[in-house]
């Protein structure tokens, strides 16, 4: 079956380099991607943002192929756990939010839970299985689509690097916690915390 996704071979292949292996989450950020570029286009610089609920392996593709990323501050984790992504476009204010569809990864997950770790070779065709099943579904299949109506994130802004008063280290200013009336980084404020806990 000839796949559906529309991406070239070298953009498939970049991706790959790029995240060290071809593997069923790099499958979805992939096709994320693709949807993405469809949609919204590619980041030239930071005037299309992704909001990512998950750090797994998609999130690559979506750096390498859309050009949202975390230098850029135009790639933004929100620790959720969902294999979800909301785009958006400073020039028009278009928004629109991508989940993976759960009934399409509900078989393939317990077809993978029934194996066992001895069997990889079984193991490994399924993995295959699954990124051709992936990369041949239609992408109004592979995820389920809808409107945003969350607040465009705003443009990053440089701030200031302070020097924490206990370690000496430098600090973005808006991340300094003051304790005891010393701007201190928060390792150096978790640690004094944990201090004081034992000293009770």
């Amino acid at each position: 079956m000839e796949s559906k996704c529309k991406l070239t071979d070298r953009q498939i292949e970049g991706t790959i380099a790029f995240h060290g292996h071809h593997c069923p989450g790099l499958t979805i950020g992939i096709r994320a991607a693709e949807w993405g570029l469809l949609e919204f286009g590619r980041a030239e610089d930071e005037e299309i943002i992704v909001v990512t609920e998950t750090n797994m392996c998609a999130v690559d593709a979506i750096q390498f192929l859309i050009g949202c990323t975390f230098g850029k501050g135009n790639l933004i984790f929100r620790d959720i756990g969902k294999v979800a992504f909301t785009f958006f476009r400073r020039s028009d204010e278009k928004q629109k939010r991508i989940v993976l569809n759960p009934d399409f990864a509900q078989d393939i997950r317990a077809k993978q839970e029934l194996l066992k770790p001895e069997q990889k070779n079984e193991l490994f065709l399924l993995k295959q299985a699954t990124i051709q099943r992936m990369m041949n579904a239609d992408l109004n299949d592979l995820f389920l689509i809808s409107v945003s109506n969350k607040k465009c994130p705003e443009r990053v802004r440089i701030h200031k690097t302070i020097h924490c008063e206990t370690c000496g280290e430098g600090v973005m200013e808006p991340r300094l916690q003051t304790v005891n009336g010393k701007k201190i980084c928060f390792d150096c404020a978790k640690r004094l915390t944990s201090e004081i806990d034992k000293a009770y």
